[in-house]
């Protein structure tokens, strides 16, 4: 592999399509992850639903309300799984997009000159930045050193894969407390 001194210069025309192509690459992985989430979030929401509903039906046949539970908690595990894993996937492909059109940025700026200015985040701070470096602009605002709130520090790619965790555990224990119920308070 060329290390990035000896790689061929690519001209302004072809930086700049190649940064139009990160960018809609990476607009894409988080249309696919906003997708996802609003699609796995509705099956989970009719699975909790439909949990609630056998709870007040069927609790005076134990029997077969631990059945369905036990069906409807390892449906729970496995989409909460295949959630999971997709939408890691997809923002670690968002953010391998987004360091590539940072990294392009650094190499070879898009804009050959720099368009330095400020901008005022809510908290009030002033944030120097680059205009013509958006991709670096925006790494800048989001590092972990340069961070300004507690809510700064929060990477909204990791937060993303939050709920379909949460939902694994809340499945898993569904399935311990009603089958504790089953065996031993029942």
């Amino acid at each position: 592999m060329a290390s990035p001194s000896s790689a061929p210069r690519l001209t302004l025309e072809e930086r700049q399509w190649l940064h139009d192509k990160y960018e809609r690459l990476a607009a894409e992985e988080g249309q696919l992850a906003g997708t996802r989430t609003s699609y796995f979030a509705t099956i989970a929401a009719v699975l909790f639903t439909a949990l609630v509903a056998l709870a007040a039906n069927l609790l005076a046949y134990p029997t077969v309300f631990v059945l369905l539970a036990t069906l409807l908690s390892a449906f729970g595990i496995l989409l909460g799984t295949v959630w999971a894993v997709l939408i890691h996937r997809t923002t670690d492909a968002q953010n391998l997009w987004r360091e590539s059109a940072r990294r392009l940025e650094e190499l070879e700026p898009v804009i050959a000159v720099a368009v330095p200015s400020t901008v005022t985040l809510r908290s009030g701070e002033q944030l120097p930045i680059d205009l013509a470096q958006p991709f670096h602009s925006h790494a800048t605002r989001f590092s972990e050193n340069k961070a300004i709130s507690l809510f700064d520090r929060v990477n909204p790619s990791r937060l993303t894969e939050i709920l379909p965790s949460a939902l694994i555990a809340v499945w898993s224990a569904t399935l311990v407390v009603v089958w504790t119920w089953f065996l031993y308070v029942r």
